[in-house]
């Protein structure tokens, strides 16, 4: 008996997973990467297994790598007053995070939480700026969809911080004000 399909119209009842490639398209940072590019920024990483309540970094660590959220949910925390933390986000399936410090080749600046057990990809920052050196497009790419993402959240926090100056009614439009001075001044300074 054959297994081909005796047919035009029947196939083969084999179910074909995604290629990993074909899920990272969903990762916003991958979007515009071909399936080639993708596989090549994949190259690059590791999958790494978090417990509930483990720090993937906190302040201070080396900004060595990026991460993408497979599963799970990682709480972003900002040092308060004491020992105190504030969760400023928290992250889930196909969000990036560490690429600010990673970018700037700073140390990291926040705790990165797994809120319950959490599987991510580490992608390693030496690999990573070595094809950008390559000139690597899907490097470049993947450093551009940074550049859009932190623009995004940049104006995000204005749009909230002009909210909140609003508010507080007449010393909140005094320091609009500044704040307006400063933007100009750096936009002018940034000119190219």
């Amino acid at each position: 008996m054959s297994s081909e399909p005796n047919s035009k119209n029947e196939r083969p009842t084999k179910k074909l997973q995604p290629r990993k490639t074909e899920r990272f398209h969903q990762t916003p940072i991958f979007s515009n990467l071909a399936g080639r590019e993708v596989g090549e920024i994949l190259r690059i990483t590791e999958e790494v297994h978090i417990e509930a309540g483990a720090d993937v970094f906190k302040p201070g660590d080396d900004a060595d790598s990026f991460y993408i959220v497979l599963d799970g949910r990682i709480d972003i925390r900002i040092p308060s007053e004491g020992d105190e933390t504030v969760t400023i986000a928290t992250l889930s399936n196909h969000s990036v995070f560490g690429e600010m410090s990673f970018l700037g080749k700073r140390p990291r600046s926040a705790y990165a939480t797994a809120r319950e057990r959490t599987r991510l990809n580490r992608v390693r920052g030496k690999e990573f700026f070595a094809m950008i050196e390559k000139g690597n497009v899907a490097a470049y790419k993947v450093t551009y969809n940074f550049a859009m993402l932190i623009a995004s959240r940049l104006r995000r926090v204005e749009n909230e911080l002009l909210e909140v100056l609003r508010e507080v009614g007449p010393a909140g439009t005094e320091r609009i004000k500044e704040l307006q001075q400063f933007r100009n001044t750096l936009f002018d300074d940034w000119s190219f």
